[in-house]
């Protein structure tokens, strides 16, 4: 009985490096897209109060961030919504995860009575581990 000779076929480099150019395209879109959505809510026109002890720091991409404006507007996600939406948002993440992380961005000019109606929201929604955006202060004598 003759069997063929078995043909050994050679796999080029080329063959693994399309694969390859996927993933990385993928991660890179990914990166992209989420560094943008983490810069997307500094991006409203707020000047917050600067501060020397300030970090440097980006903010990370699970953080819920309250805008104040100076008139009392509140901006969530690039939109504007009332205290009552506020709080309905604050106890639907609560209901998921109670330890989120919430920033809140006030205007120079804001009163402190808006601010505090965000912190009494947080409060209300069992939301503790609020913090306030801040500037880097100016090394200016």
């Amino acid at each position: 009985m003759k069997f063929r000779p078995q043909q050994h076929i050679e796999e080029s480099p080329v063959d693994y490096l399309v694969p390859l150019m996927d993933v990385l395209f993928i991660l890179i879109t990914f990166f992209v897209i989420a560094f943008s959505m983490s810069r997307m809510e500094t991006e409203v026109n707020i000047s917050v109060p600067a501060s020397e002890s300030t970090d440097k720091a980006l903010q990370d991409v699970g953080q819920i961030v309250v805008n104040v404006r100076a008139d009392g507007t509140l901006v969530l996600s690039q939109q504007v919504v009332s205290e009552a939406e506020l709080h309905q948002r604050f106890m639907n993440i609560a209901a998921v995860n109670n330890k989120q992380a919430v920033i809140v961005r006030g205007d120079k000019k804001t009163s402190y009575e808006d601010i505090f109606r965000v912190l009494d929201n947080c409060r209300k929604a069992g939301l503790y581990h609020v913090s306030f955006a801040a500037a880097q202060a100016s090394a200016t004598p």
